[in-house]
């Protein structure tokens, strides 16, 4: 599915605010409310809006953030796909060139929230080895 001017549009207006109204999107962008309505569920339908999400306010000294390097044996990053998105807590998953095939940034509350993930990674297929990388200090957070 590829995406014109209008529906670019309404995902930055919806990764903004995803509780912006039909409405409110239809005004700015120029188009009826049904244009809008029909455009959002398209897009919905062909996975290009996954969800809908609130951003909880989380004091950054109480979020344990680590990275975590996996291989896999044979490479099978798409098997791992349904796993990474039940876990809410891994914030970023990236397949990644040379030794690691794919890099996880995790933030939990807990040291035991943490240990738990990683026993569970130990069942995903052809996981061969998974490497944890503490966060000590940010220096540039520009996300």
């Amino acid at each position: 599915m590829t995406l014109d001017r209008y529906d670019e549009k309404i995902l930055a207006m919806l990764v903004q605010d995803a509780r912006s109204s039909v409405s409110d999107i239809s005004r700015q962008v120029n188009l009826s409310r049904s244009a809008v309505s029909e455009r959002i569920k398209r897009m919905e339908e062909h996975g290009k809006i996954t969800g809908y999400h609130a951003h909880v306010a989380i004091l950054e000294e109480d979020l344990i953030s680590a990275y975590l390097a996996l291989t896999f044996r044979p490479l099978s990053c798409e098997l791992v796909q349904p796993y990474l998105e039940k876990i809410p807590e891994i914030k970023m998953a990236h397949s990644i060139s040379g030794d690691i095939d794919l890099m996880l940034l995790v933030q939990v509350t807990s040291m035991k929230r943490l240990h738990e993930i990683r026993l569970e990674m130990d069942s995903w297929p052809n996981i061969d080895k998974v490497m944890t990388h503490m966060c000590l200090a940010t220096r540039v957070d520009r996300l």
